[in-house]
């Protein structure tokens, strides 16, 4: 499904000592990888997943929410990787919400025959915010981090930021 060298975006969801910690990453053709660790450690996992990724890949973007992962997100972006900040508040996961949920029901999305992932999917719930419905869990000991991840990345691979252009000076 992913071919060495090509251009992938890459999401990560830390958990801690309650849920899951994982990383997804998607292709430009939607095929999708994803690695989910446990525990306290499970920062230190997805760190070097990100750089065994960049090692193989060329990751356009790692993605991620700067609860737990601030620091770690400075290293990488030190070690060279672009590195944005996606909080999980309803401004953003909203639409991210509906870009996973439309890519999914329209059949552009490919996901590898993964039985971690699987048990992440059915603890996926939508529940409803100001701005329209989300992805959530329904309690804190809920694993559901990888979805969380793979909604993440799948946002960013439909809608990439604009380039920036200098538009004059001032």
């Amino acid at each position: 499904m992913f071919t060495p060298g090509e251009k992938i975006h890459v999401a990560v969801d830390v958990g801690g000592e309650r849920s899951a910690s994982a990383v997804a990453w998607v292709n430009e053709q939607l095929h999708v990888g994803c690695a989910i660790f446990e525990g306290d450690q499970g920062v230190l996992d997805c760190i070097d997943m990100v750089r065994d990724l960049a090692g193989q890949y060329q990751v356009a973007e790692v993605i991620y929410d700067p609860w737990r992962f601030g620091q770690a997100a400075h290293e990488l972006e030190v070690e060279g990787l672009v590195m944005e900040v996606f909080p999980q508040n309803d401004t953003r996961m909203v639409p991210a919400s509906n870009t996973l949920h439309a890519t999914i029901t329209e059949q552009r999305i490919t996901l590898p025959d993964d039985p971690r992932l699987a048990r992440h999917a059915p603890d996926a719930i939508a529940r409803h915010a100001r701005r329209g419905w989300r992805i959530d869990k329904p309690n804190a000991h809920t694993h559901n981090d990888a979805i969380i991840a793979l909604c993440m990345a799948v946002e960013r691979a439909e809608n990439p930021p604009e380039p920036v252009r200098l538009l004059g000076w001032v």
